[in-house]
């Protein structure tokens, strides 16, 4: 006798299915998938439903009303379990599979069965082929908070929930790519010299931003999105205003504008993470900044690094002041010294562009006039200070003059001392350094 079970199950003694000409059990549809009769002799018979002879089987096909989920279906031996409908196992539940025997040739009908069941286990396997092609795919277009950030086909990125700007900007600001972060930004983006791949890389070397947190906000009509991160060693929450624009989620403030009018005056060049800037403010996103000037003896200090939390919070450029490098320092101090000394050997109670400025009312014989020190060495510990382009260097005054003098027609040998402070001044962007006694 003949099965016209949908799978193919062995001929067995119970429950018949029904004839061709009759209507499927209520829920069960007619399945395209039928296995050739089977020769009474090809197995031997179980009984249906034996616990202790029941076998299951599969070939990796799925009844034709269920949808593939990639995961293996098993029927386990000594039991009986739901069909593939929900129903005992049975003829119409039950996958059945005979005992292990010596299988016999069935000619055409067996090249038939192992045909069909190679070419389904084929297309099971390019089926899960695609899936996972699928599924990558989706995952690489979609950042963990579950922002799309493809560009959409007018250019601009998807954000769909307000949440996903924020965080998808955050993202591009921590990996560097100042583009991307200034693409959420309300149209039209900000631009600026310091807006750049290369200066924020910098920046993100010096101060990463990470631990990026935003909470996932599905409401269309959100004013504000809330985010936690850390930049260098600094925590930070803000609240991010957005806005919607056309589909896509935007932030309406992207960048900090930074107050540089006290030191941007022409007088010291203004570098910022390398880039020279002339204007009296600047855009940037956040991070870490470096103010230098290009100089060799002047510079901006060790604290030349303004941190910039968030494009709401104010950072503090007012500590950013030009000052001598050591190098500066030095070399002030060695020119004036050098200067110093040489007035010293002068022969004049007050030598041109020297710190003596000496008036007596004898008359000196230039040629005998002689200064010495009498106290300790000035330039031990003189006071620098950096005035625009100029080093100012004050040092103590401890001088004793002599020399052969007249007065009222009477000649002799005539002293005076000299003591006080003085002042002068070194311009250090030029070269060689010149100082000027005030």
């Amino acid at each position: 006798m003949s099965s016209n079970n949908p799978y193919g199950a062995w001929s067995q003694p119970g429950p018949q299915p029904p004839m061709p000409d009759q209507a499927p059990p209520p829920g069960q549809q007619p399945s395209p998938y039928e296995y050739p009769q089977q020769s009474p002799g090809a197995y031997p018979q179980q009984p249906v439903g034996s616990p202790d002879t029941a076998y299951g089987y599969s070939y990796g096909l799925f009844a034709p009303d269920q949808q593939q989920t990639g995961q293996q279906q098993t029927t386990w031996a000594g039991g009986r379990g739901p069909g593939p409908y929900g129903t005992p196992g049975g003829q119409y539940g039950a996958r059945m599979q005979p005992p292990p025997a010596p299988r016999r040739s069935t000619g055409n009908s067996g090249n038939k069965i192992l045909i069909i069941v190679g070419a389904s286990a084929l297309a099971v396997i390019l089926m899960a082929v695609i899936a996972l092609v699928v599924a990558t795919r989706d995952r690489s277009s979609t950042s963990p908070q579950g922002q799309q950030n493809n560009p959409s086909q007018n250019g601009g990125p998807q954000a769909s929930r307000p949440s996903d700007a924020v965080a998808a900007y955050l993202e591009a600001i921590a990996a560097g790519d100042a583009k991307a972060a200034l693409s959420y930004a309300v149209e039209p983006a900000p631009t600026g010299p310091l807006l750049t791949n290369e200066v924020l890389a910098a920046s993100m070397e010096r101060a990463p931003l990470q631990a990026i947190d935003v909470p996932v906000v599905e409401d269309q009509n959100a004013k504000s999105v809330s985010a936690s991160y850390t930049v260098g060693d600094s925590d930070v929450s803000e609240s991010f205003d957005v806005v919607k624009v056309g589909d896509a989620w935007r932030i309406s403030r992207a960048v900090k504008d930074l107050d540089i009018s006290s030191i941007a005056d022409g007088s010291i060049p203004v570098k910022i993470n390398g880039v020279k800037i002339t204007d009296d403010s600047v855009a940037v996103l956040p991070g870490s900044y470096a103010f230098t000037s290009g100089l060799r003896y002047v510079g901006y200090g060790s604290k030349n690094v303004v941190l910039v939390k968030s494009p709401y919070v104010e950072a503090d450029t007012y500590q950013i002041q030009s000052q001598l490098t050591k190098a500066g320092k030095k070399a002030a101090i060695s020119a004036t010294k050098k200067s110093f000394n040489k007035c010293l050997e002068e022969h004049s109670l007050s030598p041109s562009n020297c710190p003596q400025k000496f008036k007596s009312k004898y008359t000196y014989d230039k040629s005998t006039i002689t200064w010495r020190e009498s106290g300790d060495d000035p330039f031990r510990k003189p006071a620098v200070s950096l005035s625009g382009t100029q080093a100012r260097i004050e040092i103590p005054i401890d001088l004793k003059l002599s020399g052969s003098c007249t007065y009222k027609d009477r000649s002799g040998n005539c002293s005076g001392k000299l003591t006080g402070k003085s002042v002068a001044v070194v311009k250090v962007t030029g070269k060689p350094l010149k100082v000027k006694w005030l």
